[in-house]
């Protein structure tokens, strides 16, 4: 407590320079440690073109939640560190406040305040329509779980969420990132709590309804992965593949093994059903 209580306000540099968002995203030779001192991130360096569905895929500790921090301007990259632009101008020039009102972030185990279930979703646009708000929670099929509930969307959800399931959770953060209608939309593993084929309908409601916004897909679930349009595989911090689906297949390594292992009967058969 007494860390927060007496940790400093974040500081802009008073000359900042705030470009448009929807545009490409460039990772530049990115190095990174916390302070252990253990490099997270080596050598990091990929483009993310605007209006597409870019993957991250990597095993525990391989750096990928790193990237996001990195971008959400969480940790400031040091000097002589690399940089991280979007449409060629330097994130480090640009307000923070400004970042994330146009990066939506949800992340594996989302904040829900204690608040009712439709206060959670517009906290970000409490100005927004009811209707506004059960289309969001529609495209992140939870709609139906809180007509479900006694009290629909005046549902209080207890601190951090407690009254609803893993999967809810994550479901209503979306819904809550959704009411932002930011340009570059970020989900860190938020699917892991969920079924695959609720998996695979959340991400087919997405896609029609995201328009020209960037998407960074993060998990471990090749089937969340495999339409992106391209897909980055980080191993001990290091870029190790990158591709498309059908290409990454193609080839011996870290992303064939993945999929070898995890394309059980149930994966199979909802990819055969045209579901994803």
């Amino acid at each position: 407590v007494a860390y927060i209580l007496d940790a400093k306000e974040e500081q802009d540099n008073p000359n900042v320079e705030n470009g448009p968002m929807n545009r490409d995203i460039h990772f530049e030779n990115i190095n990174f440690s916390y302070s252990t001192g253990y490099p997270i991130l080596k050598n990091v360096d990929f483009t993310i073109p605007a209006g597409s569905t870019f993957a991250i895929l990597g095993g525990t500790g391989s750096g990928k939640s790193t990237l996001m921090h990195l971008l959400n301007r969480l940790y400031d990259l040091p000097e002589e560190s690399g940089r991280i632009t979007v449409g060629g101008m330097d994130i480090a020039k640009m307000s923070r406040e400004y970042l994330r009102k146009n990066i939506g972030m949800v992340l594996q185990e989302p904040f829900l305040f204690s608040r009712a279930i439709h206060e959670n979703i517009a906290i970000a646009n409490e100005d927004v329509c009811h209707e506004s708000i059960r289309e969001a929670a529609r495209i992140a099929c939870v709609d139906d779980a809180i007509q479900h509930f006694t009290n629909g969307y005046d549902t209080i959800v207890g601190e951090r969420g407690v009254t609803l399931s893993g999967g809810q959770k994550q479901r209503v953060a979306i819904a809550r990132m959704l009411m932002q209608k930011a340009p570059i939309m970020v989900f860190d593993d938020s699917l892991s709590a969920v079924d695959a084929e609720t998996d695979a309908k959340i991400r087919e409601a997405l896609q029609d309804q995201m328009g020209k916004a960037t998407v960074i897909l993060i998990s471990h679930r090749i089937t969340t992965l495999m339409q992106a349009d391209c897909i980055l595989v980080l191993d001990d911090g290091s870029v190790a593949q990158m591709g498309t689906h059908e290409e990454l297949i193609a080839q011996e390594g870290i992303y064939k093994n993945i999929y070898d292992i995890q394309m059980n009967n149930d994966d199979r058969l909802l990819l055969e059903g045209g579901a994803i």
